[in-house]
């Protein structure tokens, strides 16, 4: 009969071993990586919780960021290829640059002009809208946007 009970003993030696610890009372101190502290109760009227809102960086919102070095290079190249008098190849060199950057105004602004060097001008005066939407405080890119406008239609 021992050797049935052999087994048994064991197991619950094993499981004795394996008990958890008493859980603390609570007038005792928990370390307080398991603890999160309450803020302590004002004594006085109430106060609404500061609230820090996220605020843009202070830059003048006319300055765009530069373009990337393929985008340099392909504005480059387009100024070639149109100088060159071949304004396909220029179409396509910005077009792609427009893959790159979508948002940047300038390459839009110089595809419309490129599309109205190709007599395409309601494509031209488009372009040359889309420019103006991502222009934002650039008067100087804006006229020219608008004056190109003026002469397709």
């Amino acid at each position: 009969m021992l050797k049935r009970l052999f087994p048994f003993a064991v197991v619950s030696v094993f499981l004795a071993g394996c008990a958890t610890a008493p859980l603390p009372d609570r007038g005792s101190r928990v370390p307080s990586q398991s603890r999160v502290e309450a803020p302590a109760p004002s004594t006085g009227r109430y106060q609404p919780p500061e609230i820090i809102a996220y605020r843009e960086p202070v830059t003048p919102s006319y300055t765009r960021p530069a373009p990337g070095r393929a985008v340099w290079a392909l504005m480059a190249r387009a100024r070639q290829q149109e100088q060159a008098g071949d304004l396909m190849a220029a179409a396509g060199s910005l077009e792609r640059a427009l893959r790159i950057e979508p948002k940047n105004p300038v390459l839009w602004n110089r595809l419309a002009h490129v599309r109205f060097e190709q007599k395409q001008y309601a494509l031209a005066a488009s372009l040359a809208a889309k420019s103006n939407a991502f222009a934002a405080q650039d008067q100087a890119l804006r006229a020219d946007n608008n004056a190109l406008i003026g002469r397709a239609r």
